[in-house]
């Protein structure tokens, strides 16, 4: 079994060789990626030169690949592999990562996991299914391929990191309707560490950490999303995300009953009320100052948000 792992810097291992997964960078890694990612095809020299190659003058390419392919071949058919075993070569020269040999690749099984979890709506979903999501996202430690700038290269990067991040918000949706709110936190968190300005999955992670019982970290949150839509894009936050500051807001003030505006995305039937006993008696003295002074603070921040919110809304509508 040859393996090939392209989450972060491409690497190799072969089962039963001595050594561990060696790194490759440089010409052969983009041509072993590219062959790895189209594995079962195979590509004509034209094909691959207008893809690794596209910079270079016509004149020096055919040697450049051809020294690159030479290269690949000793890097990676090493026994116990021998020649062929993994490259091979059709009746055309057309060239694919096709040999008898089996072969591992990373994206391929981060995909087969969170595929049919991806494939169905939440409640049609088994556990195996849900397991496999869980798996999925646990493998991708990072973005594919970082060392490769080329296009294609950013392409297939974008595409494996959309799929990751769709897994988590499948596990976000998952975890809500198993009122599992600890673990809904975390993948909301951990798709806001890959995309900051994901201003839904700010309003997800707000009703999270109210019906946790966290009506501060909530607000925080709120404050968290404002400061980077205004900084990375110069808005305010949508409509509904004002919306549901306000619910939680004025429900910590103890003005109102606690409105439950969100839902899981697809998932509507599941909505949960949010929680209407106040957090207050179970917090220490410090806990319920911090907690009073940051409802102070919201009382300021409704004010000042209604107000450029209607600035936004007049601005829009002329």
């Amino acid at each position: 079994m040859f393996r090939i792992c392209l989450f972060g810097s491409l690497s190799i291992a072969s089962e039963g060789a001595p050594t561990e997964a060696v790194a490759i960078a440089g010409r052969c890694a983009s041509l072993l990626a590219y062959l790895a990612l189209g594995r079962g095809r195979y590509f004509s020299r034209s094909e691959l030169l207008a893809s690794l190659w596209p910079e270079r003058s016509s004149s020096s390419t055919a040697g450049s690949f051809n020294t690159a392919l030479w290269r690949l071949r000793r890097l990676v058919e090493k026994p116990p592999l021998k020649h062929g075993d993994l490259i091979v070569c059709d009746r055309r020269g057309a060239i694919g990562l096709n040999g008898p040999a089996a072969v591992w690749l990373d994206v391929d099984e981060f995909e087969r996991l969170v595929t049919p979890g991806l494939s169905h709506a939440p409640e049609r979903l088994s556990d195996a299914d849900i397991e496999g999501l869980r798996r999925g996202v646990a493998m991708y430690t990072s973005d594919i391929l970082l060392d490769v700038t080329d296009d294609w290269a950013l392409r297939e990067r974008e595409k494996h990191r959309r799929s990751y991040l769709n897994a988590l918000g499948r596990l976000v949706q998952l975890a809500t309707i198993r009122r599992d709110y600890a673990e809904g936190i975390r993948h909301a968190q951990a798709i806001l560490d890959n995309d900051a300005l994901r201003e839904d999955v700010h309003r997800d992670l707000m009703q999270l950490f109210v019906l946790s019982g966290q009506r501060a970290q909530a607000l925080r949150q709120f404050e968290h999303c404002r400061e980077l839509l205004r900084r990375e894009l110069a808005i305010q936050p949508m409509r509904e995300t004002m919306t549901l500051y306000q619910s939680i807001a004025q429900s910590a003030i103890g003005n109102e009953p606690a409105a439950a505006p969100w839902a899981p995305p697809n998932a509507s039937a599941y909505a949960v009320a949010l929680p209407t006993q106040p957090v207050y008696p179970s917090m220490t003295a410090d806990e319920g100052m911090r907690a009073y002074g940051l409802i102070d603070a919201a009382r300021r921040h409704l004010a000042t948000a209604d107000s450029q919110l209607q600035l936004s809304l007049q601005f829009l509508e002329r």
